[in-house]
């Protein structure tokens, strides 16, 4: 399995909590796993440690970065900020085969009940927002932050509220992006990223 393959499978574990916070990643186990050597192995984990999912202590071991609420507190402030540029840019700029592909997630949105499955298509979802801006340093810059503040649904309860609202904002954003209407996109989105704050928030202060 090449490497880059091997990368998004690990990061993936990582952002959608099959390997949680702090737990410790056996560099043999998973090169077995994954049918390589642990040099490669060793190699995507330097790469997911400079984006901050996992910590490498020489001669000690290798664990997945916990959530700091400090770090994540910035990361969302730029987050919610650059979340509305995209819904006022996609507005302008996306095309129809775009929305076509939106519509067909959606569809996929509206009967999942799996909360892991609901989950990454949320992120699926994100990305085919983010990049029908045509700003690609925009989109990738956003991913690189979900993938950090995304882990926060390792705090949310398993019933929350927010799961059954998703489907709904995006629906909402749908017609905006269709009229074209900027400020709609731009409101939608950013409530959207605040919804889910707030919902951790009720998650943790009520455990």
């Amino acid at each position: 399995m090449p490497n880059r393959e091997i990368y998004k499978e690990l990061k993936n574990r990582i952002v959608f909590l099959d390997y949680k916070p702090k737990e410790v990643l056996n560099i043999k186990e998973i090169a077995k796993e994954f049918g390589v050597s642990p040099i490669p192995i060793r190699e995507v984990l330097v790469l997911l440690e400079a984006e901050k999912l996992v910590h490498i202590i020489p001669n000690n071991g290798i664990y997945v970065t916990d959530v700091s609420f400090q770090d994540l507190k910035d990361v969302f402030e730029i987050r919610l900020f650059l979340v509305g540029l995209v819904g006022r840019l996609a507005a302008q700029r996306k095309t129809t085969e775009e929305l076509n592909k939106m519509k067909e997630l959606l569809k996929k949105l509206k009967q999942e009940k799996d909360r892991k499955r609901l989950i990454q298509l949320d992120a699926e979802f994100h990305d085919l927002i983010n990049y029908s801006t045509k700003n690609h340093t925009l989109a990738e810059t956003l991913q690189r932050l979900r993938n950090q503040i995304g882990r926060l649904w390792f705090f949310a309860k398993e019933n929350d509220s927010y799961s059954a609202q998703i489907p709904l904002d995006f629906e909402e954003l749908l017609k905006a992006l269709e009229n074209k209407d900027q400020n709609k996109s731009e409101e939608i989105m950013r409530n959207h990223v605040t919804q889910f704050i707030n919902q951790i928030k009720m998650s943790l202060y009520s455990s």
